[in-house]
């Protein structure tokens, strides 16, 4: 069922037009929305894709995948003609909104978009892809890649394979675990949990990581910003190689008995209790700090 409504600080008038589809008139724009259902008989792998718009996936006790898909336009016209394309195959599904073609407009134009608000059983596989928008992602063990083309990417109590890339915006991770894989352009980094394997890297922005109690860095980490300072708290326990430097800044890994050399102030390496895996730390532009839990 597609339901069509409108958005502005006052509502002008509305109409029913048969067979359950409804429109709301106002000056400004049009939101409809379409639900879909997929049942599933074990583990989904969804692929979900959207030329621009927000993506937010959560989970539920249900053998079923719950899909809201909100389509925004100019016009009602506009808005129904965005297409959106759905299959199933199994437990693999697919839901894509087509990238319309553009269109010469006079005046004021409101931008297309289409956005997806999803539940999903916990244990799921999972493709989230917006050219343009926010993507957020709660409770989903899986392998999981997250991308955006501008826009910020959030999740909190992941767990297993996690990618997440966006080409302008900031990364939160909280509570993840499970391999970890981290990509902006430009924008923070912040992570907390207890990953297995981490790779973060920014382009310009702020990386900040915070350990959880029995975290062990079981391969080689390497967390990387062009322009930005590094904020790590580590738990005592934590083992490690550190190799650390930043082009412009200082280093601080007192709180593990670390220190720079005088004559290398941008460079530190040592050992973090009883060694084992590198933990490679780099700064273009930015202080580094290192501080126990």
């Amino acid at each position: 069922m597609l339901k069509f409504r409108a958005v502005a600080p006052a509502l002008v008038a509305s109409a029913i037009l048969g067979s359950g589809c409804s429109i709301n008139l106002s000056a400004e724009h049009y939101i409809g929305k379409e639900e879909k259902t997929f049942a599933v008989t074990g583990k989904p792998e969804l692929s979900l894709k959207t030329f621009d718009g927000s993506i937010e996936v959560t989970t539920w006790d249900k053998s079923v995948v719950g899909v809201t898909i909100e389509r925004r336009a100019g016009s009602q016209a506009e808005a129904e003609a965005l297409k959106v394309t759905s299959s199933q195959d199994g437990n693999r599904i697919v839901v894509e909104a087509v990238q319309p073609e553009r269109s010469m407009q006079v005046g004021i134009h409101v931008g297309r978009s289409v956005r997806f608000v999803v539940s999903v059983p916990k244990n799921t596989d999972l493709v989230a892809r917006t050219g343009d928008g926010s993507i957020a992602v709660t409770g989903v063990h899986g392998r999981l890649e997250l991308r955006s083309g501008d826009g910020s990417v959030t999740g909190t109590g992941l767990d297993g394979e996690v990618v997440a890339n966006t080409g302008d915006g900031s990364v939160a991770l909280e509570g993840v675990k499970g391999k970890v894989d981290v990509n902006t352009g430009d924008g923070s980094v912040r992570i907390a949990g207890a990953p297995t394997t981490l790779r973060a890297h920014t382009g310009d922005g702020s990386v900040a990581l915070d350990l959880e109690s029995g975290t062990t860095i079981k391969e080689n980490w390497e967390i990387t910003t062009g322009d930005g300072g590094v904020s790590l708290a580590l738990p005592g326990t934590i083992n490690a190689e550190l190799d650390a430097s930043t082009g412009d800044g200082s280093i601080n890994a007192s709180d593990f008995g670390l220190q720079t050399d005088r004559d290398s102030r941008n460079e530190l390496r040592g050992r973090i209790g009883a060694g084992g895996s590198t933990l490679k730390v780099r700064t273009g532009d930015g202080g580094i700090t290192i501080a126990k839990k």
